[in-house]
């Protein structure tokens, strides 16, 4: 014999017409079903704060489960896994530039960049202490040279408004851009 159990624990996400009286969601309770060979069923189930609404409907929705497989059913019940806290990175002060995810932070507040300008400084942030000029620029980040060179212009003047320094992007009269040299910058490559 086995027994079929489906249940949406969410309080906040139960449709309006699956409530019972007082507006708390319909109980359904657990009746076996036939079911062919099938002979084990898993179940893994996560409780929330101990006593809650939630965890006490969990907990009468298994004593059913239990109750509907019957006398010869091999219950066993184990120990939840210690629950490790997951901590957030510390906001590292600086700019972190994440390549997979293709994300970029200054001082733990994302920054909302286009492809290009997002490209134009990883490139920059991979040559520190290097001066390219437009043209270099245009065919490194843009992938052709056949574009205006106050085209990288306009970029280099977005990135600074979104990077909220002037300074960050330094400029090399009459020969191009390079990034400042205090700019701190971390490259996550993974």
């Amino acid at each position: 014999m086995s027994v079929l159990a489906v249940a949406d624990l969410s309080l906040s996400r139960t449709a309006p017409g699956r409530r019972g009286p007082a507006g708390r969601p319909r109980v359904t309770r657990l009746r076996p079903i036939a079911a062919g060979n099938a002979s084990s069923v898993t179940v893994t189930i996560t409780l929330g704060s101990p006593g809650s609404e939630e965890s006490e409907r969990v907990l009468a929705a298994l004593r059913d489960l239990v109750e509907a497989a019957g006398p010869g059913a091999d219950v066993a019940l184990e120990p939840p896994a210690p629950v490790v806290p997951v901590r957030p990175e510390p906001a590292s002060a600086g700019l972190r530039l994440d390549v997979r995810p293709r994300s970029a932070t200054l001082n733990g507040r994302t920054l909302d960049l286009s492809r290009l300008e997002y490209e134009l400084l990883v490139f920059l942030a991979r040559n520190p202490r290097q001066v390219f000029s437009r043209s270099q620029l245009l065919g490194h980040v843009w992938g052709h040279t056949h574009t205006t060179v106050r085209t990288v212009d306009v970029h280099v003047s977005r990135l600074r408004t979104k990077l909220g320094d002037p300074d960050f992007v330094t400029t090399v009269y009459g020969v191009g851009y390079r990034l400042s040299e205090d700019a701190a910058i971390t490259i996550n490559e993974s």
